[in-house]
């Protein structure tokens, strides 16, 4: 059918054939990540007529755990006992730097990696293998909106925005929709392409992704069609978070007058350069303060904040409280 699929296990390394597929949900687990995951091998065996894939849900304690949604999932057991063959598949929030690093899914994990079992990494499971050591270096596919997360934090590992990565025995995903093409090149792996094909039809998954594709964040294409030179000014803006630029450096770049450059952000933005550039930073800075161990004064200077107390104003002043209470919140 002309789909395009990454065939993981012709790379490097070969696939570690499986059968059973044991979910870890987590508190705020994306209940669609789950979903694809599951109705994608339940699809398989639906083509197959046959019991081909299992899998179960489970928790650190076998209670029921609470989406991102608000969904509450009852799982079908405590952590079961480690089986060869077995592909854990980690189901958690992006915000995962309260987990405990010494609580018993942790140990579970780390046992699991020792004994080569494979891990899948979905969405904010990238980061949760980062944070505990299993995930150390190479490629890792990271949502979007986590890269700066794994720039500041991670340095042996490569952030890749890309549908997934696979690193030793650890498979890596985006997340979201990117779940569904994951899935789709684990059971082409064990199945075959007819049955990932049949699957595909099954959840009308017309345009599967090749997994080295990049994510789909459409921010950047809706400005590319409103405006090329738009683009190119924002783009830059984001490789000079660190070390801001000037409105007029900017302009230079993209190869227009900073006039011209001001009309293009309050028509197609309705905001100005300046501000537009003060929300990047501040987004990030977000995002590294509510993912990272790091120190308010070093999230700022990662920023392109020459002091601590000009980036807490202006932040403050952008969401409404300070990044030190924002800390403290996200610590309790």
């Amino acid at each position: 059918m002309g789909r395009a699929e990454k065939d993981i296990e012709a790379a490097v390394s070969e696939l570690v054939a499986v059968n059973r597929f044991v979910f870890l949900l987590m508190p705020g687990f994306s209940a669609l990540e789950l979903g694809s995951g599951i109705d994608s091998l339940a699809a398989a065996n639906e083509t197959l007529g046959k019991t081909f894939f299992q899998w179960k849900t489970v928790s650190e304690t076998g209670d029921s755990i609470v989406s991102s949604s608000g969904l509450e999932v009852a799982v079908d057991s405590p952590l079961p006992d480690i089986q060869g063959g077995d592909c854990i598949v980690v189901c958690c929030a992006f915000n995962s730097q309260n987990y405990r690093k010494s609580g018993k899914a942790v140990a579970w994990l780390r046992r699991a990696a020792r004994q080569g079992v494979r891990l899948c990494a979905v969405g904010g499971g990238a980061l949760l293998l980062a944070r505990i050591g299993i995930a150390t270096e190479g490629r890792i596919s990271a949502h979007w909106r986590m890269k700066p997360v794994f720039e500041e934090g991670y340095l042996d590992l490569e952030p890749s925005c890309t549908i997934f990565e696979e690193t030793a025995n650890i498979v890596s995903c985006g997340g979201g929709a990117a779940t569904l093409d994951l899935f789709s090149a684990l059971i082409r792996q064990k199945a075959g392409l007819e049955t990932s094909e049949q699957v595909a039809d099954h959840l009308l998954c017309g345009s599967l992704r090749d997994g080295d594709c990049r994510q789909s964040n459409s921010s950047p294409l809706r400005l590319k069609h409103r405006n090329e030179k738009l683009f190119k000014a924002t783009t830059y803006m984001q490789d000079c978070i660190e070390e801001p630029v000037s409105p007029s450096v900017i302009a230079s770049q993209v190869g227009i007058s900073t006039r011209q450059l001001e009309r293009l952000f309050s028509r197609y933005l309705g905001v100005s350069p300046k501000t537009y550039m003060m929300t990047l930073r501040l987004e990030k800075a977000r995002a590294l303060l509510q993912q990272t161990q790091m120190r308010v004064i070093d999230v700022a200077t990662a920023c392109g904040f020459s002091t601590q107390s000009l980036f807490s104003k202006r932040y403050k002043r952008h969401f409404g409280i300070s990044p030190c209470n924002e800390k403290a919140m996200l610590a309790h």
